[in-house]
């Protein structure tokens, strides 16, 4: 057969009859596949419980104020810091006297401020750890949502 591609036997012209046959053959292959899936794998979306998602949905919330805290947390660590930092330099240019007694008067608002701002590490860890333990039950959660028939 000549076409006018060229010489051979190949016709791209398609019917619309091999349009339907192949769209049925697919119909059948679709079929015996969906039959062929084994029962303990479905197929189907799964519908997530409303206890599940609520309470995804507050351990979302939970994650979110946490992170606020930590937020805040450092924000207090940093800006005590710099507030002792601050004194202990002006402590130390304004003051009239020798070297060591310079550095005597700067180490005391030094000592004293950043050894409180110190006690806001232990906040800070504490807020580490609680978004570390939400984030495990969110991730226990989705493994539940998704192998709900395996669980």
């Amino acid at each position: 057969m000549h076409s006018r591609f060229g010489p051979g036997t190949f016709d791209p012209t398609i019917s619309s009859n091999a349009i339907h046959a192949s769209n049925a053959a697919n119909a059948r292959a679709a079929q015996t596949v969906s039959k062929s899936t084994p029962s303990f794998a479905k197929n189907s979306r799964r519908i997530v419980p409303p206890e599940m998602r609520a309470e995804m949905a507050s351990l979302m919330a939970a994650e979110l104020r946490e992170r606020i805290f930590l937020f805040l947390h450092y924000i207090v660590f940093l800006v005590t810091n710099m507030i002792g930092l601050f004194i202990t330099v002006k402590c130390y240019v304004e003051f009239a006297g020798d070297e060591l007694t310079k550095m005597m008067i700067a180490a005391t608002p030094l000592m004293f401020i950043n050894l409180v701002a110190l006690c806001g590490l232990v906040p800070i860890k504490g807020t580490k750890r609680e978004i570390a333990r939400i984030k495990e039950r969110m991730t226990y959660l989705k493994l539940a949502m998704e192998f709900d028939n395996i669980v």
